[in-house]
């Protein structure tokens, strides 16, 4: 499954320098190297890949760019908000991208070319480059400062102490439950709940109908704990996060501590801890109980079904644990969180919050209006309570140490479950990013590669707007699993199922900082009838939802002969 970069890659970037003249149309912002993908399917051909600013077929023909050039094809894409910027406003589209969220970042493609200069988008003499030389000339203060927050100081990360992080087999209650169906009323069931405190880990909070409830739920003498992160707004947010920690402020008064978390590019963090997010989502009550989620609180991860759908509504999946020795465990790593962020707050610096908000607003702004939802299958999974049963739990904390530290815990625990899937494996996530170059990354991509040499049923769906670019990028350099790639509209989720036993709930991203270096959560379950409930949502999704990334064309054989499992649909009954 190893596959070293394409040797036609140089090969291809020739053929654009040969024939710069017939790409240099109206619109056409870059070219590259790539793969050609149609009706978002990788057709397994080599292509030069042309980023135009609109797709549009009313064009005279003297405007269109050829379909093909000396045999090869030519693959039109749109571009995104942060390519439009980045062709009139590189600094900006700059500044929004090292502090956006990890999800919006684009691969590096070393040999892309701007046009209509046709230099690498690296060069010193590009347009781009030489943009951005001109705003460090106008802006010295904001450039000043982006270098003194990329040079802000790192402080070691600092685990709860004396709790470490094993597996405990115990006799728990589990609620599991799935958004969009059911997450924003067991949420609130689980709220509503509170009797002392909650104590919280959160990237994202910029959900109005959940900060209502907080305020409903967290009445005197209820106290409330949390490190926040600071991400870009949302495309869903009622308000930002710091507008949510003022209201819970001025509601709550001294029975609320928030404090920002230590990522370098927080605005409110002195220092760094964590390199670009505190992208956990847990939330411990009563110090006896436990929610854990793939979703943060906003209003795709948690549509609130009494009102109008948001522009998105994202499949996450969702875990309450109702087990007083997990839950205290998970406040200890949160509590110590606390303690090391309240002591690196800082006050915002306002000209770089200044440049922040501007750049993030020209990135709005070139943003095209959200279509209607496409009508999917019909989904209504309901929450399944399993009451009191016998169930081993592992906690899974980034970047905490493992026992080898270099590799890391999360690392080191899921490449030893990946590897010990005998007969299926099904993943959903957001996305997953190329590799890079030998690591543990690759190594944890390797181990899901292998498990394919030897047979064993692998399924892995992406969301298509996040996992396209990155699923492409497989194709040039590393670990290549895009053969059992599926893309999915709107998934947010982290989730695993093994061999039908064995399911992970977790906040990790597949990328290299989400898998080490940043703060995220999650629970490794071994229980078939748990991991059944997530499967069987797992498999709808892949029979109604999700379209295979390679088209059948372009499948190894061996590939287009297998197909997923089939089960039973099943007819979910409605919550009481």
């Amino acid at each position: 499954m190893r596959k070293a970069s394409s040797p036609t890659e140089n090969g291809i970037d020739r053929l654009i320098r040969q024939h710069l003249p017939q790409l240099r149309k109206p619109g056409v912002l870059t070219v590259r190297p790539g793969f050609e993908i149609a009706n978002h399917q990788l057709t397994g051909k080599s292509a030069i890949v042309a980023t135009v600013h609109t797709k549009t077929s009313d064009l005279a023909p003297r405007d269109r760019l050829p379909t093909r050039i000396a045999g090869t094809p030519v693959d039109v894409r749109e571009a995104t908000p942060h390519q439009r910027l980045r062709a009139h406003d590189p600094a900006a589209a700059a500044l929004a991208q090292t502090f956006g969220r990890p999800e919006d970042i684009d691969p590096d493609w070393p040999l892309e070319r701007e046009l209509p200069s046709g230099q690498l988008l690296t060069a010193k003499n590009s347009q781009q480059q030489r943009a951005l030389q001109r705003h460090a000339v106008r802006q010295p203060a904001v450039v000043r400062d982006l270098a003194a927050r990329k040079g802000k100081p790192q402080i070691p990360y600092v685990p709860a102490p004396n709790q470490p992080l094993k597996s405990v087999q115990t006799t728990a209650t589990i609620t599991a439950h799935v958004s969009p169906d059911a997450g924003f009323l067991q949420l609130t069931r689980f709220l509503q709940g509170t009797t002392k405190s909650l104590v919280i880990g959160m990237y994202d909070f910029t959900s109005g109908p959940i900060l209502q409830l907080f305020e409903n739920v967290l009445v005197v003498p209820k106290t409330l704990q949390m490190v926040l992160d600071s991400p870009s707004l949302n495309e869903t947010a009622n308000q930002s996060d710091a507008e949510t920690v003022t209201e819970l402020n001025n509601a709550m008064g001294a029975r609320a501590k928030i404090v920002r978390a230590l990522t370098r590019g927080d605005k409110f963090a002195a220092d760094w801890m964590f390199p670009s997010a505190y992208h956990i989502k847990v939330i411990v009550r009563d110090g006896t109980a436990f929610w854990l989620s793939s979703g943060n609180l906003n209003n795709s991860n948690q549509p609130d079904p009494a009102l109008p759908p948001p522009k998105t509504e994202d499949r996450d999946w969702h875990v309450i644990i109702e087990d007083p020795g997990l839950a205290k465990l998970f406040a200890a790593y949160l509590d110590q969180d606390f303690q090391s962020a309240a002591a690196h707050q800082a006050v915002p610096d306002p000209v770089i919050a200044e440049a922040l908000a501007v750049a993030n607003a020209k990135v709005a702004a070139e943003t095209n209006p959200t279509p209607a939802p496409t009508k999917a299958a019909p989904s209504n999974f309901a929450p399944k309570v399993f009451s009191q049963i016998p169930v081993t739990v592992t906690p899974l904390l980034t970047p905490d140490p493992g026992p080898a530290p270099a590799a890391g815990e999360y690392v080191t625990t899921m490449t030893k479950l990946i590897a010990s899937a005998k007969r299926r494996l099904y993943v959903q996530l957001q996305y997953i990013e190329s590799s890079s170059g030998p690591g543990d990354y690759e190594s944890l991509l390797q181990a899901i590669a292998d498990r394919v040499a030897a047979g064993v049923e692998v399924r892995l769906i992406e969301n298509g707007r996040f996992g396209e670019k990155w699923a492409e990028k497989m194709k040039q350099s590393g670990v290549d699993l895009t053969a059992n790639i599926f893309m999915q509209p709107n998934v947010h989720n982290k989730g695993f199922v093994i061999d039908s036993s064995t399911v992970v709930v977790s906040s990790q991203n597949f990328s290299p900082q989400g898998v080490r270096q940043n703060r995220d959560a999650g629970v490794i379950i071994e229980s078939p009838e748990v991991a059944q409930y997530f499967e069987n949502i797992f498999l709808s999704d892949l029979a109604s939802r999700a379209k295979p990334f390679v088209a059948p064309q372009a499948r190894p054989a061996a590939t287009r002969r297998s197909s997923p499992r089939k089960v039973p649909r099943r007819r979910a009954r409605k919550p009481r």
